[in-house]
């Protein structure tokens, strides 16, 4: 995947999710964007995507330079619309100078697709050609990228599990990129690897850490929580449970 900087910086969104057109939106992309929402995540999603126009609005960029993942459905019809197009434009621009991670997907199609060479085509008989230019060096660029394709074939896995594995992937990055004092913390590596061990037998299902106050027993559990919630669909983290309840 794109390389990204140590550690996110605090953004309003942490994925802001594009499609290309009515070929998706109401079944992959749908059912992308509620597994987002399911997990937790905030996630812009631009509602009226297909009216027309080249220009972006100004909060739709800000959208875009204010998340933390743009997510790329890319579909027979995406280079088709030249709001799409210009959308991408800026996105592979935000990558570029500000690091920014584009995932793409890329949903019965590929790069090299006959569609997308046709829909080209059109754009560079209606558009100046620096316009053009631009649009395909960022289409061009972005097919380079790793991510997904579904292919849509009889052998190819379900949606379902793409959905699992996108989500898994940008829970599993933003969980790895937090600043967390307890992964600094001298052994807990080991202990972690040990309750990790636990959590795998098929017999258990709580898991007690016992002992004096502030030996690190919160820490290793937050740890420990980084590393096996995005397995899981529902997950919570509740620190100082005792002042909770008092309240």
């Amino acid at each position: 995947m794109a390389s990204s900087s140590s550690s996110f910086r605090q953004m309003m969104h942490q994925v802001f999710l594009i499609f290309g057109g009515e070929d998706t939106r109401l079944n992959f992309t749908s059912h992308l964007l509620k597994a987002f929402k399911d997990r937790g995540l905030n996630v812009f999603f631009d509602e009226k995507k297909l009216e027309k126009g080249e220009q972006l609005s100004q909060a739709l960029s800000q959208a875009i330079a204010a998340s933390n993942f743009l997510i790329l459905v890319l579909s027979k019809d995406y280079a088709s619309s030249k709001s799409c197009l210009s959308e991408l434009s800026q996105i592979m621009n935000c990558k570029k100078t500000q690091g920014h991670i584009v995932l793409p997907i890329f949903y019965h199609v590929d790069p090299s697709h006959g569609t997308f060479k046709t829909s080209f085509g059109e754009h560079e008989s209606k558009r100046s050609v620096d316009k053009v230019k631009r649009w395909k060096a960022a289409f061009t660029e972005v097919g380079t990228l790793k991510g997904w394709h579904i292919g849509g074939g009889k052998f190819d896995r379900s949606e379902t599990e793409y959905i699992k594995d996108v989500v898994g992937y940008v829970l599993k990055k933003l969980n790895s990129n937090c600043t967390s004092v307890s992964e600094e913390l001298v052994g807990i590596h080991d202990q972690k690897k040990k309750i990790l061990g636990l959590i795998e037998q098929v017999d258990i299902r709580v898991i007690g850490l016992w002992g004096i106050g502030g030996i690190g027993k919160t820490s290793l559990a937050d740890a420990v929580y980084k590393e096996v919630f995005p397995k899981f669909e529902c997950s919570l983290f509740l620190q100082n449970i005792s002042e909770k309840i008092k309240k």
